[in-house]
């Protein structure tokens, strides 16, 4: 299974997938024409397709799963849920086993190809729209729920991300990872590959936090094993001093990872609440209230943007240069959760060439403090 969806990520890039784009918008808009007729002899017929592929997507996110999970996942009652499980197994959707269910390939190319018909049946699509509007975005891809309350979430959200960089990067793609839950989660995702998909890997920054798991250096090893590229490591705590700094970059392995860095053309960007990652990162108390002062709402990369968009503070330490990544192929940042809504909204003010990968429960809020 895992192998049969790699194929299909890598066969349609390029222009086979813009025309793909192209004859699937075609398609939907048929679909809906038909949709709205048949919407006069059955009402409720829309209602039963959007749950029951939710049900099927669901089951494809947390497989294998048991089917307590799946109604944990989507606030059902137990007895719909085992009556459209059982349903989808009859069509050959669903395959239930001892060790939990999963979605055939029959049932994964279903969700394939109605996935635009149910973006615009549950509204996703709209949102997107207005969402990539309000950002200034090269485009944005929503995922159902909220990250801060549901698994399901961030685990669509992983793939989301799983699937555009397989899109974008080439051979010859060098890549920089930021650290934190989310990226861990995308890199979590992502399938083995029996073949080298990608030059090199590297962290975004030094390492951060105590949680090794989570660091940028980590993520980036993990990543390139999974792409078959070879990686870089940058074991450096934060807020060195300028003295210590300048004697590191002479160092010849940080050295030749600074020009690695510099090279970067796919950044994968987390983004975090400016004074919650000051406190991660032990900035001392003048800096903070300085960050209070200045309004600081985001922070990327060691750097602290206000919410205008204007770096306001910069950590002393190595990674990207955050002046460089307007030039890069390929920015995703990728962020979820209500509480992350007005840092997005602060750094798309200079991510103008990024794709944003969110959540409905981030996207809404957004909305609410722009109107606001």
């Amino acid at each position: 299974m895992l192998h049969f969806q790699c194929r299909l990520f890598y066969k349609f890039s390029g222009t086979k997938m813009h025309t793909l784009g192209q004859n699937m918008t075609c398609e939907v808009r048929k679909m809906r024409e038909q949709l709205q007729l048949v919407r006069k002899i059955v009402p409720d017929m829309a209602d039963e397709l959007v749950k029951r592929y939710r049900i099927l997507k669901t089951v494809k996110l947390l497989e294998p799963c048991g089917r307590r999970l799946v109604v944990l996942s989507m606030g059902m009652t137990e007895r719909t849920v085992r009556g459209e499980i059982e349903k989808l197994n009859a069509q050959g959707l669903v395959k239930v086993t001892k060790t939990g269910m999963s979605v055939t390939e029959d049932g994964f190319l279903v969700l394939e190809r109605l996935k635009p018909l149910f973006a615009e049946l549950t509204g996703l699509s709209d949102l997107e729209s207005r969402i990539c509007d309000l950002l200034g975005a090269r485009s944005v891809l929503l995922a159902q729920g909220d990250y801060d309350e549901s698994e399901r979430t961030k685990k669509e959200m992983a793939q989301m991300g799983v699937r555009l960089l397989l899109d974008t990067m080439r051979k010859s793609s060098r890549i920089a990872i930021t650290g934190g839950t989310t990226m861990a989660a995308l890199v979590e995702a992502m399938p083995d590959a029996a073949a080298h998909h990608a030059e090199m890997v590297l962290p975004a920054r030094g390492s951060v936090g105590r949680k090794l798991e989570l660091q940028a250096d980590t993520l980036a090893a993990r990543l390139a094993e999974k792409i078959g590229a070879e990686y870089r490591m940058l074991h450096l705590p934060d807020n060195l001093s300028p003295i210590i700094l300048n004697e590191m970059k002479k160092e010849p392995e940080i050295a030749e990872t600074i020009e690695e860095l510099k090279r970067v053309d796919i950044l994968l960007l987390g983004v975090g609440d400016a004074m919650e990652m000051a406190e991660k990162r032990r900035l001392d108390a003048a800096t903070c209230q300085m960050l209070r002062e200045k309004h600081a709402a985001a922070e990327a990369c060691g750097y602290y943007f206000d919410h205008s968009g204007q770096v306001v503070y910069e950590t002393n330490s190595i990674g990207i240069d955050f002046r460089t990544v307007q030039h890069m192929q390929r920015v995703i940042v990728s962020a979820g959760g209500k509480k992350k809504a007005a840092s997005l909204l602060a750094l798309s003010k200079s991510m103008t060439n990024a794709v944003f990968i969110l959540d409905e429960g981030s996207a809404l809020e957004m909305l609410k403090l722009a109107e606001g």
